[in-house]
């Protein structure tokens, strides 16, 4: 992004990109403007055009993502899980809250579809039991009204395990916590994607290829990544390729950070989420349950 397409006195939003409201792409080369966005709920796309592509998830490691619906009588919303045991699935913590009544959604309530796409999948199920971090204050981190994170603390705690009713007969995706200092050179051996259902494609899987994520130094257990996203994408797994094999969840994302253009639109800056170390261990315990 040229320097000077952002203006100083912009402000720096971070906002969620799920509930429905609803990045790694190459970095942004010169001659290569940013997409512009109303408002930061809108998406997060970090070069000249959308780098997202729509697949028909048949083929594993895709088949193994899904939508996360959560619905009562009043209200329908969703987020993207990654099945990584047979019987639990991996997304945003946020997206299990409800803000309307103030407290954590019923597991009876929560329902994953793995592989959608359109009226197939490649298996259901209702939630029997949702895990989340102790320490994640969602009432007091986050803004559902201006759909924002008020603390940049809860990004590393953003994220919840749902332990459903049934096993599904589908390979799950493992994960994978690389230390900090070995990051780079792991992700050199393969290659970086995210992949969610966005609010443009609500049933239908879209993939970032190629994109590019990092540990953040500033905030231990979070990641920052450069792949296009929507909103719905929140709890999309970052995963690790390698080769036609092998695949990882080294993190999620779960919002992203946008700063102001001027008097118009908003850019993106990065998205946002924990990295596999904040979760890693709570995926063992619960798949040694």
């Amino acid at each position: 992004m040229r320097a000077s397409a952002v203006s100083r006195r912009s402000s720096l939003h971070v906002a969620l990109l799920s509930l429905a409201l609803v990045a790694s792409a190459a970095p942004t080369t010169r001659g290569q403007e940013q997409i512009g966005v109303p408002r930061p709920q809108w998406g997060a796309f970090f070069s000249g055009h959308d780098q997202r592509v729509p697949i028909e998830p048949t083929a594993w490691p895709w088949q193994a993502i899904g939508r996360v619906n959560i619905a009562d009588r009043v209200v329908r919303r969703y987020c993207t899980g990654t099945l990584v045991g047979a019987r639990l699935v991996l997304t945003a913590g946020h997206c299990l809250y409800d803000f309307r009544l103030g407290r954590w959604a019923k597991p009876e309530h929560v329902h994953f579809v793995a592989g959608q796409a359109r009226e197939t999948s490649a298996g259901h199920s209702t939630a029997a039991e949702l895990i989340v971090p102790p320490d994640l204050d969602v009432p007091n981190g986050f803004d559902p009204r201006l759909a924002i994170i008020r603390s940049s603390d809860l990004v590393a705690r953003d994220w919840a395990l749902i332990v459903l009713q049934q096993a599904l007969p589908i390979k799950p995706v493992p994960v994978k916590a690389i230390p900090p200092g070995a990051f780079g050179q792991e992700i050199a051996a393969g290659e970086l994607a995210r992949a969610g259902y966005g609010s443009d494609r609500q049933y239908l899987l879209s993939v970032h290829r190629g994109c590019a994520a990092a540990v953040s130094d500033r905030w231990p257990g979070a990641m920052l990544n450069r792949c296009d996203q929507r909103a719905g994408d929140s709890g999309s797994p970052i995963l690790l390729l390698q080769g036609g094999e092998a695949a990882f969840v080294v993190g999620l994302s779960v919002a992203a950070s946008h700063e102001k253009r001027g008097d118009a639109d908003y850019v993106a800056r990065a998205g946002l989420g924990p990295s596999a170390a904040a979760f890693a261990e709570a995926v063992e315990r619960a798949l040694e349950r």
